[in-house]
């Protein structure tokens, strides 16, 4: 019997690991900027259109909202990577 070794293994497998995370950080990053998107459009309808508040008084919920939108596409990215790099 005789065995065969694959050579340049660790390249492809390089190459796989950063595709996948690519893929994955591409994606939720994608449906992070709809849900933000949403939730800019829904917060502008609701406080300036209905509620009649100042553009300048809703702004900084709007950048808070934005910023803990990252949240997700972080950690998803990290525990897929770190699956991947196992």
């Amino acid at each position: 019997m005789s065995v065969e070794e694959e050579t340049g293994t660790g390249l492809q497998s390089g190459q796989r690991v950063a595709s996948v995370v690519a893929g994955v950080f591409g994606t939720i990053v994608v449906l992070a900027a709809i849900a933000y998107l949403s939730m800019a459009h829904v917060v502008n309808w609701v406080t300036v259109g209905l509620l009649n508040y100042p553009v300048g008084d809703i702004a900084p919920f709007v950048v808070i909202s934005g910023a803990i939108l990252t949240i997700p596409i972080l950690i998803p990215t990290a525990l897929v990577t770190g699956n991947m790099l196992k």
